[in-house]
């Protein structure tokens, strides 16, 4: 099982494809490395792709502490220095595009370009603070299960809810949610207690692509128009009927505009790349 220490903690990864350039792919809150098992062998032929486990997720190891977004941020920079002796690609969905984003203001020297899914550069909503504690008290005293009806809405969009093509995805993470136990509580407040990060994002000088579904609730397009808004060299994209985890309900879409966007970037890779040394370019 490849594990790689980075920032004091263990952490689980796979790895593909032989391309010259890296892909790393960080998935979102109450997931692992395998939700991105629809879009990544789209890239293996020209890319090495690795998919990791955030810490106290997946195969991961469980330190019981260190959830924060801004330590997950230090455990991604450990990684891809471990990993990659090259600036890479990073993709992260939801909480994995939380850390992205101060990951490529904070550390441009590792980064050729981003792609955000889901995410949102602000504080938790202070409406859903209050929810989400509620939430908590009743996985911290009754477990997971009793919160998993409540869940899958905020994971998958509508159409996905209703599209019998997509009942074995939506049926496949349900019985990921069965199984987590109640340590999954540390995540879920490193995310639901993250701060604004939007401040940092003019720092921010990669290549961006941002993608969110039109019917997300828990990070809806308001919160992409944001992010736009602060990244001068960004796009944004939304994708009709998809919800939260546009990675599982439109993995086509998915890949089809990060594949746009790498054409479109190519020419410019190579100088972001040599032009790391004290310049702001980051991912």
């Amino acid at each position: 099982m490849p594990i790689v220490k980075a920032n004091g903690v263990e952490l689980f990864y796979t790895e593909q494809g032989k391309g010259a350039e890296t892909i790393v792919f960080g998935h979102g809150l109450l997931m692992d490395g395998s939700m991105w098992d629809l879009v990544t062998p789209h890239f293996t032929q020209d890319y090495r792709v690795i998919c990791f486990d955030f810490r106290g997720q997946g195969q991961s190891a469980r330190p019981g502490q260190g959830f924060e977004i801004d330590n997950l941020v230090k455990d991604i920079a450990a990684l891809i220095q471990s990993l990659s002796e090259t600036p890479v690609h990073y993709v992260g969905l939801s909480m994995g595009g939380m850390a992205g984003m101060p990951l490529a203001a904070r550390h441009p020297e590792l980064l050729r370009s981003l792609v955000l899914l889901d995410t949102s550069a602000q504080a938790e909503p202070r409406r859903n603070k209050n929810k989400y504690a509620v939430m908590s008290f009743i996985v911290k005293v009754f477990g997971i299960k009793s919160l998993v009806s409540r869940t899958l809405p905020l994971m998958f969009g509508k159409s996905t809810m209703k599209d019998p093509a997509l009942r074995g995805v939506v049926k496949h993470w349900k019985g990921k949610l069965l199984s987590l136990k109640k340590d999954i509580l540390g995540p879920i407040y490193g995310v639901t207690g993250r701060r604004d990060v939007s401040g940092e994002l003019s720092k921010i000088r990669c290549p961006t692509l941002i993608v969110v579904g039109e019917e997300d609730r828990t990070t809806p397009p308001s919160c992409a128009r944001n992010i736009k808004a602060n990244i001068a060299n960004s796009q944004l994209e939304i994708i009709p009927q998809c919800g939260h985890s546009s990675a599982l309900e439109k993995p086509e879409q998915v890949v089809e505009l990060m594949k746009g966007f790498y054409a479109q970037h190519a020419n410019t890779q190579g100088g972001h790349a040599s032009a790391m040394d004290g310049v702001s370019v980051g991912f």
